[in-house]
């Protein structure tokens, strides 16, 4: 697993890809700190909708750049998509599945590499995303808001905490990809997943959907509009959707023909 791993790396490193999505990356975080913009979709409480509107009106400070960057992370998901193809889709249009998989290396560690790449490639992204948010606030002169403790900290648990919960709808995609064996699902389910969820919500008011608004349970936690109790059942069936598409991806792909 540990060489699929520092071959997949490799490749990214080779390619252009990888490069226009981080230089995509870093300019919506510069976009969004120059513009005072919120850029994305949100489908959250009521209670964090006004938290939104009462720190975007507020004399802006870096802390409030990264807090509008984190609202804005549903973005997020129509750039990290191609690490979604370039990591395991390419396995698919390529066809060099077949040659993976017989190297001795096991489905489920095939599955679980997949998946540790993917989520190493969006941390980093995502990290970059928020450096260069912070960066462009120092550049047009904006007070910092908090004492620069406070905003590294910031910055690595809004990292995180995004990047795992993009990272359980790329997961999501990854199961449906191995059923399907096609791109065009799991990309389309990837790029819409939170716009669904929110609109099948609303539309027939199936409260208990909100739990699978992954991204949407990030941003409220990053807001702190989320209470303790609502937050522990948001990370469980996060973390129980991960568990399911590893494993289900490793089950189904055991069943295949490849």
């Amino acid at each position: 697993m540990i060489n699929q791993i520092r071959a997949d790396f490799y490749r990214q490193r080779r390619s252009i890809g990888m490069l226009i999505l981080l230089i995509a990356t870093v300019a919506l975080g510069i976009v969004i700190t120059w513009s005072k913009t919120t850029i994305g979709m949100s489908f959250g409480s009521e209670e964090y909708n006004h938290k939104l509107l009462a720190i975007q009106g507020q004399s802006w400070t870096v802390k409030t750049g990264l807090q509008v960057g984190a609202a804005s992370t549903s973005s997020l998901i129509y750039f990290f998509i191609a690490v979604f193809v370039i990591v395991i889709g390419a396995e698919y249009s390529q066809h060099t599945l077949k040659n993976t998989l017989t190297s001795g290396i096991s489905r489920i560690q095939f599955i679980l590499g997949k998946y540790v790449t993917i989520l190493t490639d969006i941390i980093l992204l995502t990290l970059c995303y928020f450096v260069a948010i912070l960066l462009t606030g120092l550049a047009l002169g904006r007070k910092p808001g908090v004492g620069w403790g406070s905003l590294c900290k910031d910055v690595a648990v809004m990292t995180l905490l995004v990047s795992f919960c993009i990272s359980v709808i790329i997961s999501l995609g990854i199961i449906l990809l191995i059923l399907t064996k096609s791109l065009v699902i799991p990309a389309v389910v990837i790029v819409i997943w939170p716009m669904l969820i929110g609109l099948v919500e609303y539309a027939f008011k199936l409260n208990w959907l909100k739990y699978f608004d992954f991204v949407g349970f990030g941003e409220q936690i990053i807001l702190n509009t989320l209470k303790a109790d609502q937050a522990w059942i948001y990370a469980g069936v996060s973390a129980g959707v991960v568990l399911v598409a590893i494993f289900g991806s490793a089950l189904i792909i055991s069943k295949q023909e490849i």
